[in-house]
Protein backbone atom coordinates (compact mmCIF):
# COMPACT_ATOMS: atom_id res chain seq x y z
CA UNK A 1 0.00 0.00 0.00
CA UNK A 2 2.77 2.39 0.95
CA UNK A 3 4.59 1.49 -2.25
CA UNK A 4 1.47 2.30 -4.29
CA UNK A 5 1.06 5.68 -2.60
CA UNK A 6 4.73 6.43 -3.19
CA UNK A 7 4.41 5.58 -6.87
CA UNK A 8 1.31 7.74 -7.23
CA UNK A 9 3.12 10.60 -5.50
CA UNK A 10 6.11 10.27 -7.83
CA UNK A 11 3.76 10.14 -10.82
CA UNK A 12 1.96 13.28 -9.62
CA UNK A 13 5.25 15.08 -9.14
CA UNK A 14 6.45 14.08 -12.60
CA UNK A 15 3.17 15.23 -14.15
CA UNK A 16 3.33 18.55 -12.28
CA UNK A 17 6.91 19.05 -13.44
CA UNK A 18 5.92 18.32 -17.04
CA UNK A 19 2.99 20.73 -16.90
CA UNK A 20 5.12 23.41 -15.27
CA UNK A 21 7.77 22.98 -17.97
CA UNK A 22 5.17 23.25 -20.70
CA UNK A 23 3.54 26.25 -19.04
CA UNK A 24 6.93 27.92 -18.79
CA UNK A 25 7.59 27.36 -22.47
CA UNK A 26 4.13 28.67 -23.33
CA UNK A 27 4.69 31.72 -21.12
CA UNK A 28 8.06 32.42 -22.74
CA UNK A 29 6.59 32.00 -26.21
CA UNK A 30 3.68 34.26 -25.31
CA UNK A 31 6.06 36.90 -23.95
CA UNK A 32 8.19 36.78 -27.09
CA UNK A 33 5.13 36.97 -29.31
CA UNK A 34 3.77 39.85 -27.25
CA UNK A 35 7.04 41.78 -27.57
CA UNK A 36 6.99 41.31 -31.34
CA UNK A 37 3.37 42.53 -31.47
CA UNK A 38 4.17 45.94 -29.99
CA UNK A 39 5.06 49.18 -31.73
CA UNK A 40 6.19 52.59 -30.50
CA UNK A 41 5.99 56.21 -31.64
CA UNK A 42 8.57 58.92 -31.08
CA UNK A 43 11.46 56.63 -30.23
CA UNK A 44 13.22 57.22 -33.53
CA UNK A 45 12.73 60.98 -33.86
CA UNK A 46 15.92 62.65 -35.01
CA UNK A 47 17.06 64.98 -32.23
CA UNK A 48 20.23 66.95 -31.63
CA UNK A 49 21.57 69.09 -28.83
CA UNK A 50 22.40 72.49 -30.28
CA UNK A 51 24.19 73.78 -27.20
CA UNK A 52 24.31 74.08 -23.43
CA UNK A 53 23.67 77.11 -21.24
CA UNK A 54 24.12 77.58 -17.49
CA UNK A 55 20.95 77.52 -15.42
CA UNK A 56 19.70 81.08 -15.09
CA UNK A 57 17.04 80.62 -12.40
CA UNK A 58 16.80 82.36 -9.07
CA UNK A 59 18.21 79.47 -7.02
CA UNK A 60 21.93 79.75 -6.30
CA UNK A 61 23.94 76.55 -5.83
CA UNK A 62 20.91 74.38 -6.60
CA UNK A 63 22.72 71.97 -8.90
CA UNK A 64 25.56 69.60 -8.09
CA UNK A 65 29.29 70.05 -7.70
CA UNK A 66 31.82 67.25 -7.89
CA UNK A 67 32.34 65.48 -4.58
CA UNK A 68 28.89 66.28 -3.19
CA UNK A 69 26.63 63.65 -1.64
CA UNK A 70 23.63 62.29 -3.53
CA UNK A 71 20.86 60.27 -1.90
CA UNK A 72 20.09 57.01 -3.73
CA UNK A 73 16.51 56.04 -2.88
CA UNK A 74 13.47 54.47 -4.53
CA UNK A 75 10.44 56.55 -3.51
CA UNK A 76 8.10 54.47 -5.66
CA UNK A 77 8.45 50.69 -6.21
CA UNK A 78 11.21 48.44 -4.87
CA UNK A 79 14.12 48.00 -7.31
CA UNK A 80 16.55 45.11 -7.62
CA UNK A 81 19.95 45.10 -5.96
CA UNK A 82 21.52 45.19 -9.43
CA UNK A 83 19.66 48.44 -10.21
CA UNK A 84 20.85 49.99 -6.95
CA UNK A 85 24.44 48.89 -7.53
CA UNK A 86 24.44 50.26 -11.09
CA UNK A 87 23.19 53.62 -9.81
CA UNK A 88 25.78 53.78 -7.04
CA UNK A 89 28.68 52.90 -9.34
CA UNK A 90 27.47 55.30 -12.02
CA UNK A 91 27.23 58.24 -9.63
CA UNK A 92 30.73 57.48 -8.35
CA UNK A 93 32.07 57.62 -11.91
CA UNK A 94 30.38 61.01 -12.30
CA UNK A 95 32.36 62.25 -9.30
CA UNK A 96 29.67 62.21 -6.61
CA UNK A 97 29.35 60.43 -3.29
CA UNK A 98 26.23 58.24 -3.38
CA UNK A 99 24.56 57.56 -0.05
CA UNK A 100 22.08 54.69 -0.16
CA UNK A 101 18.84 55.00 1.76
CA UNK A 102 17.93 52.56 4.49
CA UNK A 103 14.92 51.07 2.70
CA UNK A 104 15.95 51.04 -0.98
CA UNK A 105 15.52 47.36 -1.87
CA UNK A 106 14.42 45.16 1.04
CA UNK A 107 12.23 42.12 0.25
CA UNK A 108 9.25 44.10 1.55
CA UNK A 109 8.73 47.54 3.06
CA UNK A 110 5.93 49.72 4.35
CA UNK A 111 4.87 53.15 3.16
CA UNK A 112 6.27 54.54 6.42
CA UNK A 113 9.67 53.06 5.59
CA UNK A 114 9.57 54.48 2.07
CA UNK A 115 8.75 57.89 3.52
CA UNK A 116 11.55 57.60 6.06
CA UNK A 117 14.03 57.44 3.17
CA UNK A 118 12.41 60.41 1.41
CA UNK A 119 12.34 62.56 4.54
CA UNK A 120 15.96 61.69 5.30
CA UNK A 121 17.04 62.63 1.79
CA UNK A 122 15.21 65.94 2.03
CA UNK A 123 16.27 66.91 5.55
CA UNK A 124 19.93 65.82 5.66
CA UNK A 125 21.91 69.00 4.90
CA UNK A 126 24.84 66.99 3.50
CA UNK A 127 22.63 65.50 0.78
CA UNK A 128 22.54 67.83 -2.23
CA UNK A 129 20.31 65.87 -4.65
CA UNK A 130 17.97 62.86 -4.76
CA UNK A 131 18.57 60.22 -7.43
CA UNK A 132 15.70 57.73 -7.81
CA UNK A 133 16.61 54.15 -8.68
CA UNK A 134 13.32 53.23 -10.39
CA UNK A 135 9.68 54.21 -10.86
CA UNK A 136 6.80 51.74 -10.75
CA UNK A 137 3.94 52.65 -8.42
CA UNK A 138 3.47 54.24 -5.01
CA UNK A 139 4.56 57.87 -5.30
CA UNK A 140 1.06 59.33 -5.03
CA UNK A 141 0.37 57.75 -1.64
CA UNK A 142 3.75 58.91 -0.42
CA UNK A 143 3.23 62.52 -1.58
CA UNK A 144 -0.20 62.67 0.05
CA UNK A 145 1.55 62.13 3.38
CA UNK A 146 4.73 64.04 2.67
CA UNK A 147 3.38 67.46 1.70
CA UNK A 148 5.03 70.21 -0.30
CA UNK A 149 6.53 72.21 2.59
CA UNK A 150 9.34 69.72 3.21
CA UNK A 151 10.32 69.90 -0.47
CA UNK A 152 10.26 73.68 -0.53
CA UNK A 153 12.43 73.85 2.60
CA UNK A 154 14.99 71.33 1.30
CA UNK A 155 15.75 73.09 -2.00
CA UNK A 156 17.46 70.15 -3.71
CA UNK A 157 16.69 68.52 -7.09
CA UNK A 158 15.17 65.11 -7.65
CA UNK A 159 16.03 62.96 -10.69
CA UNK A 160 13.80 60.31 -12.27
CA UNK A 161 10.78 59.73 -14.50
CA UNK A 162 7.68 57.52 -14.93
CA UNK A 163 6.04 57.28 -11.47
CA UNK A 164 8.48 59.99 -10.34
CA UNK A 165 6.18 62.32 -12.33
CA UNK A 166 4.34 62.72 -9.02
CA UNK A 167 7.44 64.21 -7.42
CA UNK A 168 8.13 66.42 -10.44
CA UNK A 169 4.67 67.90 -9.97
CA UNK A 170 5.31 68.42 -6.26
CA UNK A 171 8.69 70.08 -6.94
CA UNK A 172 7.05 72.39 -9.49
CA UNK A 173 4.31 73.22 -6.99
CA UNK A 174 7.04 74.06 -4.47
CA UNK A 175 8.62 76.45 -6.99
CA UNK A 176 11.64 74.23 -7.63
CA UNK A 177 13.02 72.66 -10.83
CA UNK A 178 13.51 68.90 -11.11
CA UNK A 179 15.11 66.60 -13.66
CA UNK A 180 12.99 64.25 -15.76
CA UNK A 181 15.57 61.64 -16.76
CA UNK A 182 16.51 57.98 -16.69
CA UNK A 183 17.26 56.30 -13.38
CA UNK A 184 19.33 53.10 -12.99
CA UNK A 185 19.04 52.67 -16.76
CA UNK A 186 21.24 55.74 -17.14
CA UNK A 187 24.22 53.56 -16.26
CA UNK A 188 23.22 50.36 -18.06
CA UNK A 189 21.40 50.99 -21.33
CA UNK A 190 21.06 54.69 -22.17
CA UNK A 191 22.73 56.07 -25.34
CA UNK A 192 25.87 58.04 -24.59
CA UNK A 193 24.44 61.32 -25.93
CA UNK A 194 21.62 61.10 -23.38
CA UNK A 195 24.01 60.10 -20.60
CA UNK A 196 26.17 63.14 -21.27
CA UNK A 197 23.15 65.45 -21.37
CA UNK A 198 21.90 64.07 -18.05
CA UNK A 199 25.31 64.31 -16.39
CA UNK A 200 25.67 67.92 -17.51
CA UNK A 201 22.14 68.83 -16.42
CA UNK A 202 22.91 67.63 -12.89
CA UNK A 203 25.64 70.27 -12.87
CA UNK A 204 23.28 72.99 -14.07
CA UNK A 205 24.28 72.89 -17.74
CA UNK A 206 20.97 72.94 -19.58
CA UNK A 207 20.76 71.62 -23.18
CA UNK A 208 18.79 73.12 -26.05
CA UNK A 209 17.11 70.58 -28.34
CA UNK A 210 16.23 70.64 -32.00
CA UNK A 211 14.19 67.75 -33.35
CA UNK A 212 12.15 66.81 -36.39
CA UNK A 213 8.58 68.10 -36.47
CA UNK A 214 6.10 65.83 -38.21
CA UNK A 215 3.45 67.26 -40.56
CA UNK A 216 0.96 66.80 -37.70
CA UNK A 217 2.81 69.28 -35.49
CA UNK A 218 1.31 72.73 -35.06
CA UNK A 219 3.56 75.68 -35.82
CA UNK A 220 3.97 78.53 -33.35
CA UNK A 221 5.94 79.68 -30.35
CA UNK A 222 5.16 79.47 -26.64
CA UNK A 223 6.91 80.09 -23.35
CA UNK A 224 6.00 78.67 -19.98
CA UNK A 225 7.02 76.43 -17.13
CA UNK A 226 7.51 72.87 -18.37
CA UNK A 227 5.17 70.50 -16.50
CA UNK A 228 3.87 66.95 -16.88
CA UNK A 229 5.55 63.62 -17.45
CA UNK A 230 4.02 60.16 -17.64
CA UNK A 231 0.37 60.58 -18.66
CA UNK A 232 -1.44 58.15 -16.29
CA UNK A 233 0.82 59.12 -13.40
CA UNK A 234 0.18 62.80 -14.12
CA UNK A 235 -3.56 62.11 -13.80
CA UNK A 236 -3.02 61.04 -10.18
CA UNK A 237 -1.76 64.49 -9.14
CA UNK A 238 -4.81 66.40 -10.41
CA UNK A 239 -6.65 68.38 -7.74
CA UNK A 240 -4.06 67.45 -5.12
CA UNK A 241 -1.98 69.84 -3.04
CA UNK A 242 0.88 69.19 -5.46
CA UNK A 243 -1.02 69.57 -8.76
CA UNK A 244 1.41 71.49 -10.96
CA UNK A 245 -1.31 72.23 -13.54
CA UNK A 246 -2.81 74.63 -11.01
CA UNK A 247 0.16 76.97 -11.33
CA UNK A 248 -0.73 80.59 -12.05
CA UNK A 249 2.17 80.79 -14.48
CA UNK A 250 1.83 79.92 -18.17
CA UNK A 251 2.90 76.33 -18.77
CA UNK A 252 3.94 73.96 -21.54
CA UNK A 253 2.65 70.43 -21.06
CA UNK A 254 4.88 67.41 -21.72
CA UNK A 255 3.28 63.95 -21.84
CA UNK A 256 4.47 60.40 -22.62
CA UNK A 257 3.14 56.93 -21.97
CA UNK A 258 4.11 53.25 -22.02
CA UNK A 259 1.56 50.54 -22.80
CA UNK A 260 -2.17 50.84 -23.35
CA UNK A 261 -3.71 51.76 -26.69
CA UNK A 262 -5.32 54.71 -28.45
CA UNK A 263 -8.61 54.37 -26.54
CA UNK A 264 -6.69 54.39 -23.28
CA UNK A 265 -4.70 57.51 -24.20
CA UNK A 266 -7.86 59.21 -25.47
CA UNK A 267 -9.67 58.65 -22.16
CA UNK A 268 -6.87 60.29 -20.19
CA UNK A 269 -6.75 63.26 -22.53
CA UNK A 270 -10.53 63.66 -22.29
CA UNK A 271 -10.21 64.04 -18.51
CA UNK A 272 -7.50 66.68 -18.98
CA UNK A 273 -9.79 68.47 -21.43
CA UNK A 274 -12.78 68.41 -19.08
CA UNK A 275 -10.69 69.73 -16.20
CA UNK A 276 -9.42 72.58 -18.36
CA UNK A 277 -5.78 71.49 -18.33
CA UNK A 278 -5.55 71.28 -22.13
CA UNK A 279 -7.08 74.72 -22.56
CA UNK A 280 -4.72 76.32 -20.04
CA UNK A 281 -1.55 75.00 -21.69
CA UNK A 282 0.42 77.44 -23.84
CA UNK A 283 1.92 74.59 -25.87
CA UNK A 284 2.44 70.83 -25.95
CA UNK A 285 5.43 68.53 -26.24
CA UNK A 286 4.34 64.94 -26.73
CA UNK A 287 7.06 62.39 -26.11
CA UNK A 288 7.24 58.67 -26.75
CA UNK A 289 4.20 56.38 -26.92
CA UNK A 290 5.80 53.00 -26.35
CA UNK A 291 4.53 49.41 -26.42
CA UNK A 292 1.32 50.04 -28.36
CA UNK A 293 -0.48 47.02 -29.88
CA UNK A 294 0.77 46.50 -33.43
CA UNK A 295 -2.48 44.83 -34.48
CA UNK A 296 -4.36 48.11 -34.12
CA UNK A 297 -6.53 46.99 -31.22
CA UNK A 298 -7.90 49.96 -29.35
CA UNK A 299 -7.93 52.04 -32.54
CA UNK A 300 -11.46 53.43 -32.49
CA UNK A 301 -10.92 55.59 -35.56
CA UNK A 302 -13.42 53.59 -37.60
CA UNK A 303 -16.09 55.20 -35.41
CA UNK A 304 -14.62 58.64 -36.15
CA UNK A 305 -14.36 58.60 -39.93
CA UNK A 306 -11.47 56.20 -40.47
CA UNK A 307 -8.71 54.43 -38.56
CA UNK A 308 -6.13 56.66 -36.89
CA UNK A 309 -2.69 56.45 -38.48
CA UNK A 310 -0.94 57.13 -35.16
CA UNK A 311 -1.41 58.55 -31.68
CA UNK A 312 -0.47 61.95 -33.09
CA UNK A 313 -3.17 61.59 -35.74
CA UNK A 314 -5.73 60.71 -33.07
CA UNK A 315 -4.78 63.72 -30.95
CA UNK A 316 -5.00 66.15 -33.87
CA UNK A 317 -8.38 64.82 -35.02
CA UNK A 318 -9.97 64.36 -31.60
CA UNK A 319 -8.70 67.48 -29.82
CA UNK A 320 -9.10 70.42 -32.24
CA UNK A 321 -8.45 72.91 -29.43
CA UNK A 322 -4.76 72.03 -29.73
CA UNK A 323 -4.69 73.61 -33.20
CA UNK A 324 -4.37 77.09 -31.69
CA UNK A 325 -1.08 76.58 -29.80
CA UNK A 326 2.29 75.11 -30.80
CA UNK A 327 2.33 71.32 -30.64
CA UNK A 328 5.38 69.08 -31.09
CA UNK A 329 5.06 65.32 -31.46
CA UNK A 330 7.73 62.71 -30.96
CA UNK A 331 10.27 64.29 -28.61
CA UNK A 332 12.47 61.30 -27.66
CA UNK A 333 11.82 61.14 -23.93
CA UNK A 334 9.94 58.52 -21.98
CA UNK A 335 10.04 54.73 -21.79
CA UNK A 336 11.91 54.02 -25.01
CA UNK A 337 15.62 53.31 -25.31
CA UNK A 338 16.33 57.01 -25.93
CA UNK A 339 15.43 59.34 -23.06
CA UNK A 340 16.75 62.89 -23.24
CA UNK A 341 16.61 64.77 -19.90
CA UNK A 342 14.11 67.58 -19.34
CA UNK A 343 14.23 70.33 -16.74
CA UNK A 344 10.75 70.36 -15.24
CA UNK A 345 9.35 73.34 -13.34
CA UNK A 346 11.61 75.78 -15.18
CA UNK A 347 10.64 78.29 -17.86
CA UNK A 348 11.06 76.92 -21.37
CA UNK A 349 10.44 78.05 -24.92
CA UNK A 350 8.90 75.84 -27.61
CA UNK A 351 9.13 76.83 -31.27
CA UNK A 352 7.71 74.80 -34.13
CA UNK A 353 8.19 75.88 -37.75
CA UNK A 354 9.34 74.59 -41.15
CA UNK A 355 9.49 70.97 -40.09
CA UNK A 356 11.66 71.64 -37.03
CA UNK A 357 10.85 71.92 -33.33
CA UNK A 358 13.11 73.65 -30.80
CA UNK A 359 12.85 73.21 -27.05
CA UNK A 360 15.08 75.38 -24.88
CA UNK A 361 15.13 76.85 -21.38
CA UNK A 362 15.20 80.57 -20.89
CA UNK A 363 15.84 80.77 -17.16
Amino acid sequence: MKSGIKNLTLLALALATLLTSRAGKETNATSAEKEESLVSEGVDTKCEITGYAPYQGALDSYFLKEGEKVAVISPSAIPSRAQVDATVEGLKKWGYVPVVGKYVCPPTRTLDELLEDVRWALSDPEIKAIFCVRGGYGASDAMDRLGVDAIRAAKKPIIGYSDITVYHSAWTSAGLPSIHASMSGTFTSLPEVCVEAQARMLKGEIPSYQFDASPLCVEGEATGVLVGGNLPTFMSVLHSEYDCSQTREPFILFLEKVGGDLENIHRYLLVLKRLGVLNRAEGFVFGEWTDLPADGSGNFGSDRGGAFASVADMIRREFPELANVPVAFGFPAGHGNVNYPLLMGAKARLRVSDGVAVLEWIE
